[in-house]
């Protein structure tokens, strides 16, 4: 861990991240849990210090609970995030990908991991993410990823990276249309789409948290 994690750790508190993923591993990673069917879910699993990985999942073409026992292959995922201040659960699998949830102290540690995932040659797609704010009073804004689309994402990575939120701004909408090889026009719908529907979003928090 990190003196920047620990760091982030202490001024934190009860705050934290949770995330929702679909994550694809590199084939040669030898996922016990990956092959063992197409599908399966009520997932436990635990890596054992001699490189096994042991798991008791529910496989949906047998229909029961199975226990799972597989060598920890180069490609695993599961180890990666011992180096992390984060908790992370396996809810379960479908067609080669896993669905795992992780809780974390903050949006550096979250974006930590997943830059690690990707290195280690993993496909990582985000599901959902919400922030709790732990004992403190307030809404906990939830925002479900797969109602943004591919393109709105990827304008909105590219406005973050530019500077387009910050104030002042480092660029506005005819630089980034620029960048992605769009009108203005493109840039700005798709940023607008996003913002209403986190504004939505937090509107809703706010209004379930006041009844």
């Amino acid at each position: 861990m990190s003196s920047d994690t620990a760091g982030r750790r202490s001024e934190t508190a009860d705050a934290h991240l949770r995330a929702r993923f679909r994550i694809e591993p590199r084939p040669e990673g030898g996922c016990a849990l990956l092959e063992a069917g197409e599908s399966g879910h009520d997932v436990r699993q635990n890596v054992v210090d001699d490189g096994r990985c042991l798991a008791e999942a529910t496989v949906a073409s047998e229909g029961g609970p199975r226990l799972l026992d597989g060598e920890i292959g180069e490609g695993c995922i599961c180890p990666i995030f011992d180096d992390y201040d984060c908790v992370r659960t396996i809810e379960g699998f479908d067609d080669g990908e896993l669905i795992l949830s992780l809780s974390t102290i903050d949006r550096a540690t979250l974006s930590e991991i997943v830059g690690a995932l990707r290195e280690a040659g993993a496909g990582v797609r985000l599901e959902r993410i919400s922030q709790s704010e732990g004992g403190r009073d307030g809404p906990t804004l939830e925002l479900e990823a797969n109602a943004v689309t591919e393109k709105q994402r990827e304008t909105v990575r590219v406005a973050v990276e530019r500077g387009y939120y910050e104030t002042p701004r480092r660029t506005d909408l005819g630089g980034l249309a620029a960048d992605l090889d769009v009108s203005k026009s493109a840039v700005s719908q798709r940023l607008g789409a996003v913002e209403a529907k986190l504004i939505s979003e937090l509107f809703d928090a706010v209004e379930g948290a006041s009844r």
